[in-house]
């Protein structure tokens, strides 16, 4: 994902470019809080009536345009609400859940995009600060990435610079870099067969005369411009020396029990807390029992 920020002064110039697309059914709006997003001229007068109450900031508009990469149309076209999941997380990373928003999406290009407009001055009058925020915008976006399944930005570079490499080696790089992110992420056998059906990927057990598992493959089908389905394959042994049998079970047990510990960690932060709070809500039970005898 791709995003761009401009801090801005005029709510009215921001929101009807936007909303203008709504009104010519070339968009939707998706989200919305603390504004009336069914008219441009009440969104505006209610961003604006909330600036006031920091009359200070002169720039308290913020825009965020942001766009998918476009692998993942097909998970967008499938998932409706992703948009919207991708669009709260990336609000809540930037502390704008607690101001005023609307998050519209525009429909005029090939590319799915949707656009963020914000109140810089929050619900309690504070300032939602915009310092460093191409930084903290791209480490956030690639946190979503990471948690949402969607295609990598540093995927989608490699993919530009590989446009001229013969079309079979450019497929074994680019699924080798798949593979490899959904290995990470895996913690049995189950998750990793469906974090590759995500991406399209098939994964297939080569076994012995014997029936035993003896290394994996890798299988992706797509059309050819005649419509004709075309799949390229790949011994995982053959796209990276960590994605033979052996390297992937290791990884996805780790990954396993580094899940587990984490579990236990949390259960054991959980079990602290309310050991903790559990005294005083015995004593402040016992002095209202004393009370009620006296």
């Amino acid at each position: 994902m791709i995003a761009k920020t401009s801090i801005g002064r005029s709510f009215k110039g921001c929101c009807s470019y936007n909303m203008q697309k709504v009104e010519e059914g070339k968009g939707q709006v998706l989200l919305s809080q603390g504004v009336r997003d069914y008219e441009t001229r009440a969104m505006v007068a209610d961003f604006t009536r909330q600036a006031m109450l920091n009359p200070e900031l002169s720039r308290s508009v913020w825009h965020t345009a942001i766009s998918f990469d476009p692998k993942d149309e097909a998970r967008l076209r499938q998932d409706p609400a992703l948009m919207k999941v991708v669009a709260t997380d990336y609000l809540k990373g930037m502390g704008l859940d607690q101001t005023q928003y609307v998050v519209i999406q525009h429909q005029d290009t090939d590319h799915t995009h949707f656009h963020i407009v914000a109140n810089r001055v929050a619900n309690d009058g504070h300032t939602v600060s915009d310092g460093h925020n191409y930084h903290r915008s791209q480490a956030l976006l690639r946190e979503i990435e990471q948690k949402h399944r969607l295609t990598l930005l540093a995927e989608a570079n490699q993919r530009q610079r590989l446009e001229r490499v013969p079309e079979t080696d450019r497929q074994r790089v680019e699924m080798r870099n798949e593979v490899r992110q959904c290995v990470q992420q895996a913690t049995n056998s189950k998750e990793l067969q469906s974090l590759l059906a995500d991406r399209n990927i098939s994964l297939i057990v080569n076994r012995g005369q014997d029936g035993q598992a003896r290394g994996l493959s890798f299988s992706r089908s797509s059309p050819s411009p005649e419509g004709e389905p075309i799949t390229v394959a790949f011994k995982g042994s053959k796209l990276h020396k960590d994605l033979s049998l052996q390297q992937i079970q290791q990884q996805v047990q780790q990954n396993a029990q580094k899940q587990a510990l984490e579990r236990s960690k949390q259960e054991e932060l959980a079990k602290s807390q309310k050991q903790q709070k559990t005294p005083q809500i015995e004593e402040n039970h016992l002095k209202r029992s004393r009370g009620h005898r006296l």
